[in-house]
């Protein structure tokens, strides 16, 4: 009998905090956190550490003891975590883990960072708590270094590495290939994650891939998820459809009812003010791996037409797509339009 794991991590207070500018409220951020801890959600992404004092009704933490005023109860069987940027936050300000807020920190870096990444990640274990690694953009990654990658997890002592579809650009053959090299080299303890983004409405699909990946080679893994599937761009996988989908595949025990709750409590009216989604736009950000925020240049300064920014990006080298330097992106669409005027 394979008795692998699989762990659900909620990420709507950390992915949805680009929709809002972290701005949730005080009693939607309490309210999300503790329905998903009664909702028996195994690992809850309670928002960002920032070098800047913490906000109050915001989940942008200064400090993890920010977070103690947001959670009502602590449930010792679900683990609570904050995520930083490798060079975006001070560890300066990252005091030891005393146990009252969050438990897990996890780390994201860019593929030309990795190894520094690993680095930031060392020292926070040294202060006492878990490190979960964030591979943005794994696509990225050459065969070799996806091995690298795992070699240096493995003699951090972290807890897990999630694979990152930063862009919403992967199909089913990348993720199996790129599932099968990090498991192959991966130590078994260290779980192995998956993390999606939802561009070309994939995200669902790419999720039950990989979970059965991780069944068949009985490794532990976590699949995120948001609710809605709130998050930057084309947003996630969502949490109702993944936590429903383990219930009754994988015997999973998640309350749908809280889950539901919790949608139609705090989530509904920000869907109603705010847009996040599948679009044709982010699908073309997806099948281009492009950086949304090119997107969001093109269409605010230029509103741009699909099958334009379609051209535009297609005229761009694939190095270029995936950072967000509007000098090159500026030149491209003012060469596209003159040419497309002396049509």
């Amino acid at each position: 009998m394979n008795n692998s794991k699989i762990q659900l991590l909620d990420c709507t207070l950390r992915d949805g905090a680009y929709i809002v500018n972290s701005k949730f409220g005080t009693a939607t951020v309490k309210g999300i956190i503790e329905n998903l801890d009664n909702a028996l959600v195994d690992i809850i992404e309670c928002g960002w550490l920032k070098n800047d004092e913490h906000e109050l009704g915001t989940s942008f933490f200064h400090k993890p003891y920010d977070l103690e005023k947001y959670i009502t109860k602590k449930n010792n069987n679900i683990t609570y975590v904050l995520m930083i940027d490798w060079d975006r936050y001070d560890l300066e300000y990252l005091p030891y883990c005393d146990g009252n807020s969050i438990d897990a920190i996890r780390v994201v870096f860019p593929y030309e960072h990795f190894c520094e990444g690993i680095e930031v990640g060392k020292k926070i274990i040294k202060k006492g708590y878990k490190v979960f690694y964030q591979a943005a953009n794994t696509l990225s990654y050459p065969d070799s270094d996806l091995e690298n990658l795992a070699k240096m997890v493995n003699e951090s002592g972290a807890e897990g590495l999630s694979i990152v579809d930063t862009f919403g650009a992967m199909y089913f053959d990348d993720l199996i290939r790129i599932s099968q090299i990090l498991n192959s080299k991966l130590s078994k303890n260290i779980k192995l994650g998956f993390h999606s983004h939802n561009n070309q409405q994939l995200s669902f699909a790419l999720s039950i891939v990989f979970m059965e990946l991780m069944q068949s080679n009985e490794r532990d893994c976590i699949v995120d998820s948001s609710l809605c599937g709130i998050g930057r761009g084309a947003g996630n996988t969502t949490t109702e459809l993944l936590a429903n989908y383990i219930n009754k595949k994988y015997e999973g025990k998640y309350d749908m009812g809280i889950i539901l709750d919790t949608i139609e409590d705090y989530i509904k009216d920000f869907k109603e003010k705010y847009e996040w989604g599948y679009s044709t736009s982010y699908f073309i950000s997806g099948t281009f791996c492009t950086h949304v925020n090119n997107i969001s240049y093109l269409k605010d300064k230029h509103n741009i037409k699909p099958k334009d920014m379609y051209k535009v990006l297609a005229s761009m080298n694939a190095s270029d797509r995936v950072k967000y330097d509007y000098g090159i992106l500026e030149n491209k669409y003012q060469e596209y339009i003159k040419e497309k005027d002396k049509r």
